[in-house]
């Protein structure tokens, strides 16, 4: 028995059904999780109306795959690097998280100069993941510069200027590995709530900025592309918190063992259902009439939903809904691993194990699916084998360890 099960009562200890923790940096809860997000990136990403949009559009909650991706990745990195900081020493661990940030880096060029190309191949259509149409105002903005541009199109790439949208959240991901070695430097000595407040004032400013545009980010610092959709000064603020959990993992998963603790568990499941009926009430046209709960007047959703839940600024609810959600999720995996392993498991977990080589793939399945008739019959439950069969189709890559040797991942 491990010293953490020790510490509980021994009914819990010894509950056939609860996850057994080793104390090592692999926790495959987490794995679960990063793969079930999957369900939710896929049925958003793969812009057809299917019936998984009935739990993936914001329907258990106001989150989305982007915000969970982000805070997971920052307790996984805070876990597994924070082991190598405390064995190795900041400098050794600053080359590693360097090299993540290039390889991450070489992602996002790839993928993104790869559909620039493309889009000189005869017949092939790429417009699903160069431009992005508004789906409430309908219109539609161009992501990459016309053809016409040529080789200046590849300065664009490389300046993560040019990207699918789909794809352009790495564009964060390599900007968030640059800063990490000083987010663990600040750990490493002792500053740890210095870094959480001076976390916590960059994400104000950037959330109290007046905006020229509304709904634009005014505060792009990295003239990046995805800092219209995830703004640095904002988006950091969940990776920091995401390491900082992962690096005192241990001490957080004790303290949820006390009276406290449990008390803390409790509101969190609570808030996480009280999120969820809020967020059946949002007025989504493209959802049928029986889908969408009408407790809460539509023009009083959407009031509150632009005031504290808009997603490119991390509004102060969508925050807070993400923090209890994920707590009650862990949770709820922490009590009944052992059935979840057994039905859901296979998919989930090889696919949150390998999510960046998931992430890195479904851009070309994207573009495969739009080059077929399927999308063209906008027939729902068509739509909804489309996006059973992506994810199945990324399982299978990944079991078989498809092009895994070329891949960076």
């Amino acid at each position: 028995m491990s010293a953490n099960a020790a510490a509980l009562p021994l009914r819990f200890a010894h509950h056939p059904w609860r996850y057994a923790d080793t104390g090592g940096t692999r926790d495959l809860r987490i794995d679960f999780m990063r793969g079930l997000v999957f369900v939710l990136l896929f049925t958003t990403h793969f812009r057809y109306q299917s019936w998984f949009a009935l739990v993936a559009w914001e329907r258990i909650g106001v989150v989305s795959s982007a915000e969970t991706f982000i805070i997971l990745a920052g307790v996984v990195t805070g876990a597994v690097y924070g082991k190598k900081l405390k064995s190795e020493g900041l400098g050794p661990c600053s080359i590693k998280l360097f090299r993540r940030a290039w390889t991450l880096y070489k992602l996002a060029v790839i993928v993104a100069g790869s559909i620039a190309l493309l889009r000189l191949a005869p017949g092939l259509d790429t417009s699903a993941l160069t431009g992005f149409t508004d789906p409430a105002s309908g219109q539609r903005y161009e992501l990459y510069p016309p053809v016409e541009n040529g080789v200046l199109t590849f300065f664009e790439v490389l300046l993560l200027k040019a990207v699918p949208d789909q794809f352009q959240v790495v564009g964060l991901y390599v900007v968030l590995f640059l800063l990490t070695p000083l987010i663990f430097a600040a750990i490493h000595r002792g500053r740890t709530g210095s870094l959480l407040v001076l976390s916590w004032a960059v994400y104000l400013i950037n959330y109290l900025a007046l905006e020229s545009e509304s709904g634009t980010a005014e505060l792009r610092i990295t003239g990046a592309q995805f800092e219209y959709a995830f703004p640095l000064l904002a988006w950091q603020l969940i990776f920091v918190h995401g390491i900082v959990a992962g690096y005192h993992k241990h001490a957080i998963v004790q303290f949820f063992r006390t009276a406290a603790g449990r008390v803390a568990l409790a509101l969190c499941i609570l808030m996480s259902i009280l999120f969820a009926a809020f967020s059946l009430n949002h007025p989504l046209p493209s959802l049928p009439d029986w889908a969408v709960a009408s407790f809460i007047a539509p023009d009083t959703f959407m009031q509150w939903y632009r005031g504290f839940f808009l997603k490119y600024n991390l509004g102060p609810g969508r925050l807070l809904n993400n923090l209890v959600l994920l707590i009650s999720l862990f949770a709820l995996l922490t009590v009944t691993w052992r059935p979840v392993e057994r039905w859901l498991g296979w998919l989930f977990i090889p696919l949150g194990q390998e999510s960046m080589y998931v992430f890195f793939m479904h851009i070309y399945l994207i573009l495969l699916i739009s080059n077929t008739p399927l999308p063209a019959m906008n027939d729902v439950w068509v739509n909804t084998a489309i996006h059973a069969g992506m994810l199945l189709t990324c399982w299978a890559m990944v079991k078989a360890r498809f092009l895994f040797r070329w891949i960076p991942r």
